[in-house]
């Protein structure tokens, strides 16, 4: 910091001339810029967002009284946060204070401090998103896959499985290098608490921060947590690490934006909303992405999460985020009550980045097994008013029936990628053709073991990257029958 600096921040004094609430309105700092922070004497510090001809606006980070004509100082170093390894395993606030009762964080003597909010990388520090980003669920890997880098908004119910979901991919996430970060935007306190234990019990903290406003605290602490987490996650990136960032949820996100704008007396827009709302989201969201070796190599794939009735969900916040990602998976509670583990519905949910990144052979299976759902969804509604049907009817709405029961997966269990090839080829064979979903159920864990450890059955996964179609994959099953028959016995 050179001289000119240091007076500056000696020298330049703002006074409190109004307030509402967390918003303070300042007289003076001629030379101030937006993101710079600010002390006042008693202590809170404030983070300056806006400048109008005569005044600063400032929204509080800290809890404290400011009262009219009190003082405030510039602070040499501008809207930031110490970034580094020590974070891994740790609970913070937005502004890097712990929240998870395990004391100060061990910074070393040299850690930069990152700005919190910067503009997305161009596309020049981009690459093409063409590696798989495995989740270990069958739903998302073999039917609706995710890159690397990729944007997937997580749409849904309340009630409907999407935190378990969420807490499911980062646990299978163990062993493969991957750096979680979980952006816990106005959730309750309680709802936090849950998470961290969670993830310690399945030990899964290793790998894994938590950035968490709750409810409680006040509403400049809450909009700044997607940006801290965003700035997390691109310190690892740039460390060329693999990172998940999930942000949950914008929903809240955008409510609380809209709340310090009306507060600000700023125009109101569609909903209430401010004009920028869409530009807060998409500057964000922006800064995801699997990215160069210029910019780091490494890539951040994000998941932000939107809460919402689906009665509804035309409304701008969510039609905003379906514009600005890669697809979205869209949870229903109905599913989730039905039991379907991910209560996710395949028909309506999309992928439009992830099918590149698969194999062929993941390809060709994925496509053929939507076809059917399709079809089937078709004929059931023939089937309710017919009493005797086709074979080939007959057959079609099994095989639908067989691999939605598949496609169930218990709570923190990961399925290998090749097993979840295997085991939805399955209804495609007549091993199955005389068999139905209890069927299934009572099986499914014998048939995976079986395929990971039978001499006969495990060749088969070992040599599955010279399958080149479902069809080889489905006929080489077929041969298996016997096996499987005894095994299944």
């Amino acid at each position: 910091m050179d001289s000119k600096q240091t007076t500056k921040h000696d020298t330049e004094v703002g006074y409190v001339v109004n307030t509402r609430d967390f918003l303070v309105y300042l007289d003076g700092f001629p030379s101030v810029h937006i993101n710079d922070l600010v002390e006042s004497e008693s202590g809170p510090r404030g983070w300056i967002t806006s400048l109008s001809k005569d005044l600063v606006e400032v929204l509080m980070l800290d809890e404290g009284k400011v009262k009219p004509h009190d003082a405030f100082h510039l602070l040499p170093d501008a809207l930031g946060l110490a970034v580094g390894e020590f974070l891994l395993g740790r609970a913070i606030n937005p502004v890097g204070v712990p929240i998870d009762g395990k004391g100060q964080l061990q910074k070393t003597k040299d850690v930069k401090i990152y700005p919190l909010d910067k503009p997305a990388p161009g596309i020049e520090a981009r690459e093409f998103i063409n590696e798989q980003f495995l989740t270990g669920i069958t739903t998302v890997d073999s039917l609706i896959p995710i890159g690397k880098g990729q944007r997937e908004l997580i749409l849904g119910d309340a009630h409907s499985g999407k935190t378990q979901f969420l807490l499911d991919v980062i646990v299978n996430q163990k062993g493969s290098n991957v750096i979680c970060v979980y952006a816990s935007i106005g959730k309750s306190a309680v709802s936090v608490r849950n998470l961290i234990d969670s993830l310690r019990a399945n030990n899964a903290l290793a790998y894994t921060i938590i950035v968490a406003a709750s409810s409680s605290e006040s509403a400049p602490l809450i909009f700044l947590t997607p940006k801290t987490a965003f700035t997390v996650a691109e310190y690892f990136q740039k460390q060329g690490k693999e990172v998940l960032l999930i942000l949950d949820d914008l929903l809240i996100h955008a409510k609380i934006h809209r709340e310090i704008s009306l507060l600000s007396q700023r125009p109101p827009g569609k909903e209430s909303y401010p004009g920028d709302t869409f530009h807060q989201h998409a500057s964000l969201i922006e800064r995801a992405g699997n990215f160069s070796k210029e910019a780091g190599s490494g890539s951040i794939t994000a998941l932000p999460v939107a809460e919402l009735n689906l009665s509804d969900f035309t409304t701008l916040i969510p039609t905003n985020l379906m514009a600005m990602t890669d697809g979205h998976l869209l949870f229903k509670s109905s599913l989730y009550a039905q039991g379907q583990r991910p209560s996710i519905d395949i028909s309506l949910s999309v992928s439009r980045v992830g099918r590149q990144t698969q194999d062929r052979l993941s390809n060709l299976l994925s496509t053929k097994i939507r076809l059917l759902l399709a079809e089937a969804a078709d004929l059931e509604t023939i089937a309710r008013f017919s009493s005797e049907l086709p074979a080939q009817t007959r057959l079609t709405l099994l095989q639908k029936e067989l691999i939605m029961e598949i496609i169930k997966q218990d709570p923190l269990t990961a399925i290998p990628k090749k097993i979840q090839l295997l085991l939805l080829s399955l209804p495609f064979t007549t091993f199955l053709q005389d068999k139905n979903k209890a069927f299934i159920e009572k099986y499914k864990k014998v048939l995976i073991e079986a395929f990971l450890k039978d001499p006969t059955l495990s060749k088969i996964g070992k040599g599955m990257d010279k399958i080149k179609t479902e069809e080889e994959l489905i006929k080489i099953l077929e041969g298996a029958g016997g096996v499987l028959t005894k095994i299944c016995q």
